[in-house]
């Protein structure tokens, strides 16, 4: 069973950072303005983080891939340990901006969702998926290899993204207002 998990983690957290890269690259000013709304961050520290965490992200991202290609699995553990910080610091900023009561969209995607603790969550279901990538990519687990296994891994991995991508659009109830079931 590990055999699967390992590398399906290990894509849905490359696929997750890729796609929150291009997601922040195609519309600039969600984070930022996101970022400006939530009140947590010095002024000057909006810009800086604003280009900040897409570059985190698509390195990382593209630094995953590249370890996956070349059969680094020193470099996936690296990638994926960095991932989890990553992701583990937006689960925990989420988390405050909810807790201080601050609100504000979630600035995670190009889509309006607000700060709730489904997006909080997100983010720690990234962080969990790459620590345990990073602890399974690194033990002597073997690498899915023919063409049926990596299809089998790919679609997997792809499928779970995309779930984990909505989560906190399709939890989202407009009539709610920027409130969560899980603020307290």
């Amino acid at each position: 069973m590990t055999t699967f998990l390992a590398p399906v983690a290990a894509g849905i957290v490359l696929f997750s950072l890729l796609t929150g890269c291009a997601s922040h690259v195609a519309g600039p000013r969600t984070l930022r303005d996101a970022l400006r709304k939530h009140r947590v961050l010095p002024r000057r520290a909006v810009p800086v983080m604003s280009a900040a965490v897409p570059a985190a992200e698509g390195l990382l991202g593209a630094a995953g891939l590249a370890a996956v290609a070349a059969g680094s699995r020193t470099g996936l553990v690296a990638v994926m340990a960095a991932s989890a910080v990553l992701f583990g610091s937006y689960a925990g900023y989420l988390r405050y901006v909810l807790a201080t009561g601050r609100g504000g969209p979630c600035g995670c995607s190009r889509a309006d969702i607000p700060v709730s603790g489904w997006a909080a969550g997100r983010a720690l279901v990234y962080a969990l998926l790459a620590a345990g990538g990073a602890v399974l990519a690194g033990s002597a687990v073997p690498l899915p290899s023919g063409p049926a296994e990596l299809t089998t891994v790919a679609l997997a991995a792809v499928t779970f993204t995309g779930l984990l991508w909505i989560l906190p659009l399709a939890l989202h109830n407009p009539a709610e207002g920027d409130t969560s079931p899980w603020t307290s």
